[in-house]
């Protein structure tokens, strides 16, 4: 079922040894309200507090567990475990009593990969999803902090090799067992890095995470340097959208099934065009965009267009200082006030980090550099989360006949010139 149990008087520490020796990532405990599960986030932040591991589960705010029935179709439970913010149902019988536990990986373990096309290779479904990379000297500490939920890993890498990994089922053994965290990263990670190519198919794939029992692969090119990451929760996504392909083939059968997955999928597919953290669009939102507008800009008699790429000044020290929470915080606060500014054929974008990329239609590089000093005065004024962020911002206007990654180049070297010319500033590329 991938969780245990525990009595609601059990200490953090308690629940920690219970991940350890059970080699899970989640303990459930009876409440007032309920059940309600302690996951590996709730352990990264309860620790991250500095607070007594003596503490109860009962003495601190946790995700209480939704039910589902135990006659549910698991085709109908595949969305609801998408859009909870728990990795887990608890499972009642006829009487309301919890009978079991159900989780993303046991809706993996249900899926038939006969279902999926054969020859869809992950290179095409793959997003750049964001993940930590540190070199093998980081300090243990520093790493952990990274890790705030069960999907999560930071990657060890030298000059594009990887070297190790540490996941959240590490970080449970390291704080279980009291080791020091002030050594490097390299005497804890593990290694090898356990891989698997850019070119496997959707239904290798599959099973690659079933039989190993990994919550996410690390994928890679021909040559072993990193290319990203796909989790257990992309697959079913993927899955979703073949199911409903091949279930609009027997639509006289079926019939309002088909269009009960045809609105999931395109809601998959929205969401996977949008940043988690901050709801605004994302990095490969942001490249269909300016492709989209390259296109435009051909079409109408090349009208200028230009880009921002913004990133916060001394971000990490936010997060070293205040924690990773109100650095979070900080992001989707920059995101709101942004978006505001900006009208209605403008978008932003988490580009990555704390940096984002806005796409300006119809803008000349002098208006662009305008609006960018605008914003910068703008976010400095804000005080986010009662601090004093400061952004850089490099802007570029589209030259004819330059690639997107030409464009983007350009407004990165901006950037950098303004983080170069002692920040909180604008620079224009030539």
């Amino acid at each position: 079922m991938g969780v245990v149990s525990t009595s609601s008087t059990s200490t953090i520490l308690d629940a920690v040894r219970l991940m350890e020796t059970s080699n899970l990532s989640d303990v459930i405990f009876q409440n007032e309200e309920g059940h309600a599960i302690f996951t590996i986030a709730d352990l990264m932040s309860f620790r991250e507090s500095k607070r007594d591991f003596e503490t109860r589960l009962c003495d601190i705010s946790v995700l209480q567990l939704e039910y589902v029935d135990g006659e549910e179709n698991v085709l109908n439970l595949m969305p609801k475990l998408d859009q909870s913010s728990s990795r887990y149902f608890g499972v009642v019988d006829a009487e309301q009593k919890l009978i079991g536990v159900v989780s993303t990986t046991d809706v993996m373990g249900s899926v038939d990969p006969v279902l999926m096309m054969e020859r869809k290779k992950l290179s095409e479904i793959l997003s750049k999803r964001h993940i930590e990379i540190v070199g093998r000297s980081a300090r243990t500490e520093d790493v952990l902090s990274l890790l705030t939920n069960v999907e999560d890993a930071v990657l060890v890498s030298e000059r594009g090799v990887l070297f190790g990994i540490l996941t959240t089922k590490d970080a449970i053994r390291l704080i279980k067992n009291g080791m020091d965290t002030s050594v490097p990263i390299e005497r804890y990670m593990s290694s090898p890095v356990s891989t698997i190519s850019r070119e496997m198919t959707v239904k290798a794939a599959i099973e690659y995470l079933k039989e190993n029992k990994f919550k996410r692969a690390i994928v890679v090119y021909e040559d072993g340097l990193y290319d990203g990451v796909v989790t257990q929760r992309e697959l079913i996504s993927a899955t979703y959208g073949r199911w409903s392909e091949l279930l609009k083939m027997h639509a006289h059968e079926l019939g309002e099934l088909v269009n009960v997955l045809e609105s999931e999928n395109e809601r998959l597919n929205k969401d996977s065009l949008t940043d988690t953290l901050t709801g605004i669009a994302n990095r490969r939102r942001f490249n269909q965009l300016i492709e989209s507008e390259i296109g435009r800009f051909y079409r109408q008699g090349m009208k200028p267009f230009s880009v921002l790429i913004l990133d916060i000044d001394f971000f990490k020290r936010i997060n070293d200082q205040h924690g990773h929470l109100t650095g979070d915080k900080v992001l989707r606060g920059l995101a709101k006030l942004v978006s505001e500014m900006l009208r209605v054929s403008d978008e932003i974008c988490r580009w990555g980090g704390e940096e984002f990329a806005i796409i300006l239609p119809t803008a000349s590089l002098q208006n662009a550099a305008v609006l960018a000093d605008r914003i910068r005065i703008a976010i400095a004024e804000a005080k986010l989360e009662g601090l004093d962020v400061t952004v850089s911002i490099g802007a570029a206007e589209y030259a004819r006949g330059e690639s997107m990654e030409d464009l983007m180049k350009r407004a990165d070297q901006a950037l950098y010139s303004a983080k170069q010319g002692g920040r909180n500033r604008v620079v224009a590329a030539e």
